[in-house]
């Protein structure tokens, strides 16, 4: 059912970890910046996750799959990063955070599907990929929860962190699941189903249904405001809404004014959250307490992951269509300014934070 490959050194095992093709160099030279945290980049079209330096720029290290990397999550303790690999062979990377080496893998029956054809860039290919996109944790760490949106039926897969292998599977029918996210108050994770416009919301102790929310305009984001409230972007029709965390009612839809696919953040105060749009290329910067957007930042091609810092003042945000993230100054009334822009591999467009002492 499930195959976890562990890093060994001198066996065949290990050299079938090694084949995914670690790549860990130093580029762009500089000096080291003490920072409490650096940006991890996935760029789809080389493979490779990259970790950037806040400050600066440089790329600290970098790991290349053997295809697209689409999201990532970072163990509560920040050693450990799981980044999912949706395409053929479909699996979940299991990296160290401090060497970003592979020190192990997901596999499962769960990630592959029955051949069926599938739109791959400007051709149809037979697909056997059940497409483990989102991955997302509990509050300790001891779960991890990724979601397969081609299986033949739809769901999550669970994997039991501590024991090193997959749990089972959890079926949900709806269509269009591309990330999930848990609450770190409540230990409830949050699945928008694009293709079906709701959110599914699942008990992470239990891995039971607690509600599937009707949210429209095919959700596909979501992140939390420190006080309860569930931020989930809508892809088609330019929206936010805001679901309360409490009694998973939506209390507010917010019309962001841009158009296109994204992501969404909340800053970790709470003061502001960032929807970013591909059609109108840029990133709109919403003051969460009236509930209105308080200003745009234009940032190009493709913008994808929006991530604020630990401090809130500044967001990085994945701009895929010119292989960078930029860098925005956050000002006090919600504008922002471009202050940097680093190169970032080919085609960003996920990323996560990865806590650091220092680089």
């Amino acid at each position: 059912m499930f195959r976890v490959c562990r890093r060994t050194v001198g066996g065949s095992l290990g050299a079938l970890i090694l084949a995914a093709g670690v790549g860990v160099g130093l580029c762009t030279p500089g000096p080291a910046a003490a920072q409490d945290h650096t940006i991890i980049a996935l760029s789809h079209d080389d493979f490779t996750a990259y970790e950037i330096d806040p400050a600066t720029g440089r790329i600290v290290h970098q790991f290349t799959a053997e295809n697209q990397p689409h999201e990532a999550v970072v163990s509560p303790d920040g050693g450990t990063i799981f980044v999912a690999i949706p395409r053929e062979p479909a699996y979940v990377v299991i990296l160290d955070a401090e060497t970003f080496e592979e020190k192990g893998r997901i596999e499962s029956e769960y990630f592959q599907r029955t051949p069926d054809m599938r739109p791959y860039g400007s051709e149809l290919i037979a697909n056997r990929s059940a497409l483990p996109h989102g991955v997302a944790l509990n509050r300790d760490g001891t779960k991890l929860y990724v979601g397969v949106e081609w299986a033949e039926v739809p769901g999550l897969v669970v994997y039991d962190v501590a024991r090193g292998e997959v749990a089972g599977k959890i079926d949900l029918l709806l269509e269009g699941g591309h990330f999930l996210a848990t609450d770190r108050r409540t230990d409830k994770l949050y699945y928008p189903h694009r293709d079906d416009d709701r959110v599914v919301v699942i008990d992470t102790r239990t891995d039971e249904i607690v509600k599937i929310i009707d949210v429209a305009g095919g959700p596909v984001g979501v992140d939390f405001t420190p006080d309860g409230e569930a931020w989930v972007h809508s892809d088609y029709d330019g929206t936010v809404t805001v679901i309360d965390t409490s009694s998973d009612e939506v209390v507010a839809t917010i019309d962001t004014g841009g158009w296109g696919a994204g992501r969404i953040a909340v800053s970790p105060d709470g003061r502001y959250a960032a929807s970013t749009r591909n059609d109108t290329e840029n990133v709109a910067i919403i003051d969460v307490a009236k509930r209105e957007v308080a200003g745009y930042v234009t940032l190009g091609p493709g913008p994808g992951f929006p991530l604020f810092s630990p401090d809130s003042k500044r967001l990085y945000v994945m701009v895929r269509g010119r292989g960078e993230v930029a860098v925005i100054d956050l000002k006090a009334d919600g504008s922002g300014a471009i202050a940097a822009r680093y190169p970032a591999g080919v085609t960003p467009f996920g990323g996560t934070l990865l806590p650091k002492g220092s680089n």
